[in-house]
């Protein structure tokens, strides 16, 4: 079971440096062996006192490692009476954990308050830049151009530390007969008519062959406000123009459940997210066919894991009498971080994680 614990290790740091490597590099990667489509759900890790029975599958396996990461990570340890307000605002991916955090935060601290403030990762570090006060979620990597719009307003010392990793999939109707996808392929369909590469317009452009090669394709995505929508430019545009959708949504969900009703649609949205009706597309890297499964996930090979964040001005953190550090301690305590894969998310490395916390609060004797 060690082998198998420091492997998964492994493959959480490759992960969280996929999530915020260049697109060029995303496609390099050596395909992985297909896994059953399962998600983690801690109520149903396998104990410990069942490993080396011989029964286990390899998911059993990932699932009983992931319960032995997130138990590597320090509790969360009150070290004082904290009170104040705090808004959070931005990432929609974010907004059901946000108010998971924010809520059991408050088991410890009941005298703290959050109040809910603008929906939208660029929205969100819009408020931040106006008000310092603001803690914002985002869900995509911050730019050189977002950091100097958050100088250029209130924000004074931008602070952006990465507390989940979000799985994201192609998905298409059930019905849909395509079988996988090229990086070419996957840019076609995004890219806008018109410009630099090819942009495809029917599902026949795609290789789909029958009474669906003539349907046009229907692009089901967010806002452009959207960190999901700019991940998406970053990741497989590399900054180009997107494709105008068929129809904008205001959640992963909404997608999956647009894209469940339209034979022709197609989106890139949350793993966790999927339909009966929907149904997640492979990727063909390398001449190989990569599954959108948790194991492919988890080894970096399917390379659509983005990195959420909670972006603060640090400058607060002198008068705010600790009510930042202690949020962002427990987020990336065992509490918060098993809060994350209870919704669908991927935990932080635990060395990564203890970075981060000297980032916030100064180099720690362990």
């Amino acid at each position: 079971m060690s082998i198998s614990y420091c492997r998964f290790r492994s493959s959480i740091v490759g992960v969280m440096l996929l999530a915020i490597a260049p697109a060029s590099c995303l496609w390099s990667q050596t395909p992985a062996t297909p896994a059953s489509n399962s998600k983690p759900n801690p109520s149903t890790i396998p104990n410990a006192s069942q490993l080396g029975q011989g029964t286990l599958t390899q998911n059993d396996l990932q699932h009983a490692a992931l319960l032995q990461l997130i138990d590597s990570i320090e509790p969360y340890h009150i070290e004082k009476e904290l009170k104040g307000t705090a808004t959070l605002s931005g990432s929609t991916t974010m907004l059901a954990i946000g108010k998971s955090w924010s809520e059991r935060f408050r088991n410890f601290h009941s005298n703290v308050v959050f109040n809910r403030g603008a929906d939208g990762t660029d929205v969100g570090i819009k408020s931040l830049a106006e008000d310092p006060t603001v803690i914002a979620g985002s869900s995509r990597p911050l730019t050189d151009a977002d950091l100097a719009f958050l100088k250029k307003g209130k924000c004074k010392e931008p602070l952006s530390i990465i507390v989940a990793l979000d799985p994201l999939a192609l998905y298409v109707h059930k019905d849909n007969p395509v079988a996988g996808v090229t990086p070419e392929q996957l840019e076609s369909i995004f890219r806008a008519a018109g410009g630099e590469g090819k942009h495809a317009a029917t599902w026949g452009d795609l290789g789909v062959t029958g009474e669906m090669a003539t349907k046009p394709i229907r692009i089901h995505s967010r806002s452009e406000v959207s960190g999901t929508t700019t991940f998406i430019k970053q990741l497989v545009l590399r900054g180009g123009e997107m494709a105008k959708e068929s129809q904008s949504h205001r959640s992963s969900e909404e997608i999956c459940s647009a894209i469940g009703g339209d034979l022709a649609g197609v989106g890139i949205c949350g793993f966790g997210e999927a339909t009966a009706q929907v149904r997640p597309v492979s990727l063909i890297l390398n001449g190989a066919r990569v599954p959108a499964t948790e194991q492919s996930f988890l080894s970096g090979q399917y390379p659509f894991v983005r990195p959420l964040l909670l972006v603060i001005d640090k400058s607060q953190m002198a008068t705010d009498g600790g009510l930042r550090e202690a949020m962002l301690r427990y987020v990336l305590s065992r509490d918060g971080q098993l809060e994350a894969v209870r919704a669908g998310f991927f935990p932080v490395d635990p060395a990564f994680i203890r970075k981060q916390l000297d980032i916030i609060r100064g180099p720690q004797m362990r």
